[in-house]
């Protein structure tokens, strides 16, 4: 059972300069919500209680949004926005501070102390997992419930064009079924040429306990970053590491591009704006 969820939140965020100069990437809204927001209800819809933000220089405005604002009056406010207001305020978090932004097994080993001895689910507040359908698992809770099942650390991971997977980390393993496959290796950026199975490697993991003895040993990669992907490779020399193909629509919104299309994806289905809002896109659209 996965009790324990670490968000890697602390990026500087400098491809969205110089909104973030001041105020952290997570905090970047989709519409009116900040995307960090949707990354902590995915931990809560896993019935997951023990939440650890891990945050960055400008964290203190992470912290202050989910406080209680002593200046609103919350008496004069709709009840859509209080329904809204009462999560921010509620939401029970623990936040550790991210001091070297040298990778993401440092921001996870920030967070070692507060985790114990469980095993846990981590994060990436980079990426954004909407459901295909309704009754569809969160992206995190289809990654629980196969380690529930194998007992082995899980990464999500998802089949997308070769050109995109150029982009991002190509996984090489011995393919178990469909949807699962063992970690052998994982190759960052390879050559569109050199993909023969456009597998990656995406911001949701489940990891035993066991992972902080590689996190402390890893070494650096090319960027100088101490990353959790080369500490599962390192993992899966001893231990099985699996991928598993997870259905979720994803948006890579650490990127401009993958920002603007989550907010226009879910302010087309929005349950007060999106009428309007598909009449004004398509409208637009014909016009230009």
């Amino acid at each position: 059972m996965i009790n324990y969820a670490v968000i890697l939140a602390a990026g500087l965020g400098t491809r969205f300069l110089p909104y973030t100069k001041a105020v952290p990437k997570p905090m970047l809204p989709i519409i009116d919500t900040p995307t960090l927001e949707f990354i902590i209800r995915e931990a809560l819809e896993c019935n997951i209680k023990n939440i650890i933000v891990v945050i960055g220089h400008n964290g203190n405005v992470i912290k202050k949004h989910f406080s209680k604002n002593e200046y609103l009056n919350y008496r004069k406010l709709s009840l859509d926005i209080l329904d809204k207001i009462a999560f921010s305020d509620n939401v029970q978090l623990e936040f550790v501070v991210q001091h070297i932004l040298d990778g993401t097994a440092s921001a996870i080993l920030a967070a070692k102390s507060l985790i114990g001895s469980h095993n846990f689910l981590v994060m990436n507040a980079d990426e954004l997992f909407i459901k295909v359908h309704p009754y569809d698992k969160p992206a995190s809770k289809q990654l629980i419930d196969l380690f529930d099942i194998t007992d082995a650390n899980i990464i999500g991971a998802q089949r997308v064009s070769k050109e995109d997977a150029s982009k991002l980390g190509v996984i090489v393993g011995k393919s178990l079924d469909d949807k699962t496959t063992r970690l052998q290796k994982i190759i960052e950026k390879p050559n569109i040429i050199d993909i023969k199975d456009p597998l990656v490697n995406l911001g949701r993991y489940v990891v035993k306990n066991t992972i902080f003895n590689y996190l402390e040993n890893v070494k650096p990669n090319k960027s100088g970053e101490y990353a959790l992907t080369d500490a599962l490779v390192d993992c899966a020399k001893f231990e099985p590491v699996l991928c598993y193909d997870f259905m979720a629509k994803r948006y890579d919104i650490g990127d401009k591009a993958g920002f603007m299309k989550a907010n226009f994806d879910l302010s087309l289905s929005d349950p007060i704006y999106g009428d309007e809002f598909r009449k004004y896109a398509l409208k637009t659209l014909k016009n230009k």
